[in-house]
């Protein structure tokens, strides 16, 4: 029992960093969601992140702990980050809502591909990609906050929707 308290791959400092930062994204990515009233509230985001950073984490954990081993398990990083990534969609889906009216219109597909993209950040994070983390977290600001305010006298349309 005592080689599952301890990391194979990390310092406990490392993985409280990695669990931080990405609570630290999930917040500001949720936050413009909140700020601007939209379906999911931002500690869905600050969840998603950290918890696929944990479940990162705790693939390399994995592989790290049964790589000398004689088992028959099947180690796959790559089968945790699909599993992952699958199961936020849905998560994602549940946010975008047809309203019907006059002027029937699908809401909330910005905030789902934020609720994966915040998924794909803390997997990243989890696996120790910080660069590839920070890259993917400017991109998401960047298209949500600056594109958000561009779409009015672009398109005409507030980011009401």
């Amino acid at each position: 029992m005592d080689q599952f308290l301890q990391f194979q791959t990390l310092t406990w400092p490392d993985a409280v960093a990695r669990v931080a930062l990405a609570l630290l994204f999930g917040f500001c990515v949720g936050l413009d969601r909140n700020l601007k009233n939209k379906p999911i509230d931002f500690r869905v985001f600050m969840i998603v992140a950290s918890t696929t950073c944990l479940l990162a984490i705790m693939g390399q954990e994995i592989v790290a702990y049964y790589a000398g081993s004689n088992t028959n398990l099947k180690l796959g990083l790559l089968r945790i980050v699909e599993g992952v990534l699958t199961g936020i969609g849905f998560l994602g889906a549940g946010a975008i809502i047809k309203s019907g009216g006059d002027e029937p219109r699908i809401i909330g597909t910005a905030t789902g591909a934020s609720i994966w993209s915040s998924g794909a950040i803390g997997m990243m994070l989890g696996f120790g990609f910080y660069s590839l983390a920070l890259l993917g977290f400017a991109v998401l600001l960047v298209v949500l906050v600056l594109f958000g305010v561009l779409r009015k006298p672009i398109f005409d349309q507030s980011d009401k929707y």
